[in-house]
């Protein structure tokens, strides 16, 4: 009978083989699921090293109304300085950040508010509505009081996305004209029509002038020499962005995107980086920097810029498809968007270097060493039975491979990278686990590299003392996170120490968020114990061949333990607790600590991840969804070989319920509701769900396989606790069938009349 002996002599048992040794030396000093409701977008730090993080974050949770928010913390991001809300009742559009000396935060983006507090100079008529969107610039005191905020364009839609201080205080703000009549400065260069091309505008201290304005010429990214002199970076769908003689690329061809099946496509992104003299009134040089995609699925969008002493320009971003001028290979099987980092000389004439890393913010710090971030994604989301492996960069070789993204337990994942400036060549790179992270800008200060982004889930890593929400539950939970990597120390890996890459959920290998008592947990890593596993003889193990996993203080009991893995139950005593401190111990030698929060109840399903889709032996179909441990009311192990009778009793096997069980469960078949008739203790650690299948079972709710043992078919079934929700995963890839956040994949069984 299945599940009468520890879980990890079953489902729980997945033992990997050696993994390659560590080579990263990072540490991953500061990590923490930072807020729900918040998107970060943009992030700086200031002379004192207080970071400075800009986005917006949901207002009203009914409607989704969102809002513009800035928040400043310290030095160790121990809390919030401020957190100031810009207008509270628009959804208004955050796109850059900086700061002055003084710590005054100026930050930039769109509203379409007609009630704008515009404040300070009248630069703008106020927007008319949704499709009349305004620039804006706000100046923030270093205690986030607004000293002014104003509207840029006139009369003419537009959206700014980059901005930037000179030495003099100045302030230069870029982005896109949504329309006509951009208002422009004798001098500065322009074109004849503003609409749909970018804008360069510099402003004086208080935002009361406007010293020059420049249409055609602009952008998403923006950086100064020391002479002054003004660097822009961008995309653009259109084909007349200006070009200088000499320069690296001179025209730009067609490009396109398209959706599903390439049934609908749209121009795809080309980028473009600018040179440009102090005044706004030359272009030093201009050039485009793409593959040759004519007519392809392609888009290339630029997501950062940096400029180093010796004018050495560097972008990176994401292309989405189609061809990269890389001057080393990309990856054999690359996913449909990854990144890109990319140096040309001083005088844009050269490409000396371009990588498929990067995409998620770029930094070079006062000695001259190159960073950036980016995220992992699956190559054939949702697509394929076998899904393609993810293209890890050779620094991340050590990560064990059940966590990476396979778009069903995990759909994307971030790292932050230190390169040789000169070759580009990787020299440490850190890894950021959790399941569907973005990266959204990254920032240099106190010696640390900082990362933020967005999150689907609070299951990013938390090390002890962060800011974090005072209660986290399990489940979709939109919000950001920020980290911090100290690329000085030397992690514990690098010298045999224990290291983890994830922690998961022991029955079906999602990734761990809050967890709930007696939940069955799973740790993946490197020189975490003996090279050849070891199960727990007995089960109640508190240290297994060296190894123990503390919880509080306290020693929690192991399954099963190895060099890549550990099996462990997490204990009962913090049930009353809000966060619970785990550690793992190697002989002596410990990893870096992680908080978790902890949660009344967390059910989780025993189930295979490895695929949304299973095949039937000989069967010209498969089945879409997950395979869950269910067994017939024989005993037996359901499978398309072995169906359950129609009107018999399945059951599925369930734990982390907590204490004390619930018995508040339901299922449904299809679009039929399907009867809970028993729920039953297994053991302190598994519950059993037992499910009666319909009698009888409509076309539409069923796939017919053919060449199948007595017609079998497979049916839908989901199965939900009232208190949580569906259990299973939600759905995070929104291009993964059903296609939406917060649904959960069916759970496929076998049936036969």
């Amino acid at each position: 009978m299945l599940l009468d002996r520890p879980l990890s002599l079953t489902l729980a048992l997945l033992i990997g083989s050696a993994l390659v040794p560590n080579s990263s030396a990072a540490n991953l000093a500061y990590s923490t699921y930072l807020k729900d409701g918040f998107t970060p977008k943009a992030m700086v730090s200031d002379a004192q090293g207080n970071l400075y993080l800009a986005g917006k974050t949901v207002t009203d949770p009914v409607s989704g109304s969102t809002t513009a928010v800035v928040a400043k913390f310290d030095p160790h991001a121990a809390g919030f300085l401020y957190l100031a809300y810009l207008d509270s009742t628009a959804s208004d559009d955050v796109r850059a950040i900086t700061v002055d000396s003084a710590g005054n935060a100026y930050v930039t983006g769109a509203t379409v508010n007609p009630n704008f507090p515009a404040t300070g100079g009248k630069l703008a008529a106020l927007p008319t509505g949704l499709q009349d969107p305004r620039s804006f610039v706000t100046k923030l005191s270093p205690n986030g009081t607004v000293i002014f905020s104003v509207l840029l364009g006139g009369s003419a839609g537009s959206t700014a996305e980059a901005i930037a201080l000179t030495p003099q205080g100045q302030i230069l703000v870029s982005g896109v004209s949504a329309s006509s009549g951009f208002p422009i400065t004798a001098g500065a260069y322009t074109v004849a029509d503003s609409k749909q091309h970018p804008f360069l505008m510099e402003l004086d201290a208080t935002a009361a002038t406007v010293i020059s304005s420049a249409t055609g010429i602009g952008g998403s990214s923006i950086a100064l020499d020391a002479s002054g002199n003004i660097y822009v970076a961008g995309s653009t769908t259109l084909l007349d962005y200006p070009t200088t003689p000499g320069a690296y690329q001179t025209t730009f061809t067609p490009a396109f995107t398209c959706s599903g099946l390439c049934q609908v496509s749209t121009p795809g992104g080309q980028q473009y980086l600018s040179k440009v003299n102090p005044s706004g009134s030359q272009l030093i040089y201009s050039t485009g920097i793409n593959g040759a995609m004519a007519y392809r699925s392609s888009s290339t969008q630029n997501t950062g810029l940096a400029v180093d002493a010796s004018g050495n320009a560097y972008v990176t971003g994401v292309l989405d498809g189609g061809a990269y001028p890389f001057t080393t290979a990309p990856p054999a099987n690359p996913p449909y968007e990854f990144g890109f980092l990319t140096e040309l000389d001083s005088v844009g004439a050269t490409v000396l270097y371009s990588i498929p890393i990067g995409g998620g913010g770029i930094g070079i710090d006062s000695s001259g060493v190159l960073y950036t971030a980016g995220i992992l994604t699956n190559a054939n989301p949702g697509l394929n039975v076998t899904y393609t492996p993810v293209a890890v960069p050779t620094s991340l070789a050590w990560v064990p491979s059940q966590c990476l993204p396979n778009s069903i337990a995990a759909d994307s994942e971030a790292y932050v990278m230190k390169l040789d400036t000169a070759s580009g060549a990787m020299l440490d790179t850190q890894w950021i686990d959790g399941s569907a992270l973005t990266a959204s800008s990254l920032a240099l200060a106190s010696g640390r590299v900082w990362l933020a982004g967005a999150s689907q889930l609070a299951d990013v890593p938390i090390t002890p003392g962060a800011v974090s929400p005072a209660s986290l539950h399990p489940g979709l939970l939109p919000g950001a996170y920020l980290s911090a990597v100290d690329f000085s120390q030397t992690g514990a890996s690098a010298s045999g120490g224990p290291q983890i890459a994830c922690l998961v959920d022991g029955g079906n290998l999602m990734h761990a968020g809050p967890l709930a008592a007696n939940q069955l947990l799973t740790i993946f890593g490197v020189n975490l114990g003996p090279a050849a596993g070891v199960v727990a003889p007995d089960g109640e193990d508190s240290s297994i061949a060296g190894v123990t996993v503390i919880f509080d203080g306290n020693p929690a009991q192991l399954l099963y333990v190895s060099a890549s893995q550990i099996n462990v139950v997490a204990p009962a005593s913090f049930a009353q607790n809000a966060v619970t401190v785990m550690q793992v111990s190697v002989n002596g030698s410990a990893t870096s600590p992680r908080q978790l929060p902890v949660t009344r109840s967390n059910p989780n399903l025993l189930a295979d991840l490895a695929a949304n889709e299973i095949a039937c032996p000989n069967a010209h179909q498969t089945a879409q969804g997950v395979s869950p441990v269910a067994t017939n009311a024989d005993g037996s192990r359901n499978s398309c070989a072995n169906p359950a009778r129609l009107g018999s009793v399945v059951s599925f096997y369930v734990h982390g319920i907590g204490s004390p069980v619930c018995y508040c469960f339901g299922a449904t078949a299809g679009n039929q509701s399907a009867a809970v008739i028993n729920v039953v203790t297994v053991n302190s650690l598994v519950t059993r769900v037992d499910v009666q299948i319909p009698n009888s079972f409509a076309t539409g709710n069923k796939v017919s396989v053919p060449a199948t043992p007595e017609g079998s078919f497979q049916m839908s079934l989901s199965l939900y606790d009232a208190s949580v929700g569906p259990l299973g995963l939600p759905l995070i890839n929104v291009v993964n069938p059903p296609g939406a956040p917060g649904l959960s994949l069916p759970l496929v069984v076998w049936a036969t009349q």
